[in-house]
């Protein structure tokens, strides 16, 4: 019966394009709700650890609706993490009412969209860190696309646990999360930030956690934590910045900017055509491309354009005078310099990459030398 139980749920999934939420809850319901079920939910085998509240499941996925699994973890009554490792047949498609909770997205791989009333829709389809708030009253929904192997690990916690473990007489929470914390009614809000070296790796580890029962749970309790240390240290790159409120005019202007950016790989554009072409000057530009995505357009640039070359370097396997110039890089040697300062290793020892290393190139953020950024034959510095 719980077998059949179980197929019902994911049949109502699927049906209507659901994920976690719908399968253990229904429809339209919170997260909060959906792990109140976790306990009960029919076809599961739950983990408790009564004197560290931790509760946990792996929900693997059916035959017919892919290949993977979800496994869930919730650490006392503050914390929910979702750590996914799956592949759908179909599109999915999850609502998302608002809770008034705040998620830490990390995302590793896969091709997962996120939508929003208030700005125009967030495609994540490259490793980063998402963090957002969304606040009572707010819905929203995500999609993730076929096929793509979605590897990520969602956090997502209370504010109040926040402010208890992150503000201390000796460390205070960054002034753009505690914007976050604070939250603005009936609006949603979020930070995109580079997933650095250190989040990738434990994220990594997190994904592909290798034990099993109690020892699982406290194994997620701890890489969690990291998880979490490693993202609020993360807001501090991004200086005293105050969350400025951008107009849904200017936030499609920005996103504009972003999507000409990962296009327009070569020849790369300057920050002045950017502007031109998005409608913004560059002061402005410059200003609210940091404020809503975490990084500089050029530090941006600079990422889209290894990431591809990495791409062609590995699946292409082209000649690396080839993948230069396809990254906007008139000579071999500055495309070799820049391609070892982003990620550690010359562009003729990308190919046969051990798992360590791959795990530590694909997390495309802060070059591994000297904190240099690429060599400045990029335009856009």
């Amino acid at each position: 019966m719980a077998i059949a139980e179980r197929k019902s749920a994911a049949h109502e999934a699927a049906s209507c394009g659901g994920l976690v939420r719908t399968v253990l809850a229904g429809r339209g319901h919170t997260l909060a709700e959906a792990f109140a079920n976790l306990a009960h939910a029919p076809g599961l085998q739950v983990t408790h650890h009564p004197t560290r509240r931790l509760l946990g499941a792996r929900m693997p996925l059916l035959a017919e609706e892919g290949d993977g699994y979800f496994d869930l973890t919730q650490i006392g009554s503050d914390v929910y993490v979702i750590v996914a490792d799956v592949a759908f047949k179909y599109p999915r498609l999850e609502s998302l009412p608002g809770d008034g909770l705040i998620q830490f997205y990390f995302k590793l791989a896969g091709d997962l969209t996120l939508a929003v009333s208030r700005t125009e829709p967030l495609r994540l389809n490259r490793p980063s860190l998402l963090v957002y708030s969304q606040p009572r009253g707010v819905d929203g929904q995500e999609w993730i696309a076929p096929s793509a192997r979605e590897r990520s690990i969602a956090i997502t916690v209370r504010p109040s646990f926040l402010t208890e473990y992150f503000q201390t007489s000796s460390v205070a929470v960054p002034a753009q999360l505690r914007t976050l914390i604070g939250g603005c009614p009936g609006r949603f809000q979020y930070c995109q930030l580079p997933l650095s070296a250190q989040m990738f790796e434990i994220a990594a580890r997190l994904v592909d956690n290798p034990h099993t029962g109690t020892l699982r749970l406290l194994y997620t309790e701890a890489l969690t934590l990291a998880l979490l240390c490693t993202a609020v240290s993360g807001f501090d790159a991004l200086g005293d910045a105050r969350g400025h409120e951008y107009s849904e005019h200017d936030l499609r202007r920005l996103h504009a900017a972003r999507a000409l950016l990962m296009r327009q790989l070569a020849p790369v554009p300057t920050i002045r055509q950017v502007g031109r072409a998005v409608g913004m000057n560059e002061t402005s530009l410059k200003r609210g491309f940091r404020a809503v995505f975490g990084e500089t357009l050029f530090a941006f640039s600079v990422r889209c354009r290894m990431q591809h070359a990495l791409l062609l370097l590995r699946e292409q396997k082209l000649a690396v005078a080839r993948v230069a110039e396809a990254v906007g890089y008139s000579h071999q040697t500055s495309f070799a310099t820049a391609f070892r300062r982003h990620f550690g290793v010359c562009p003729k020892d990308a190919r046969p990459m051990r798992r360590i290393a791959a795990a530590s190139i694909l997390s495309s953020v802060k070059p591994v030398a000297g904190g240099k950024r690429a060599a400045p034959n990029a335009v856009l510095e």
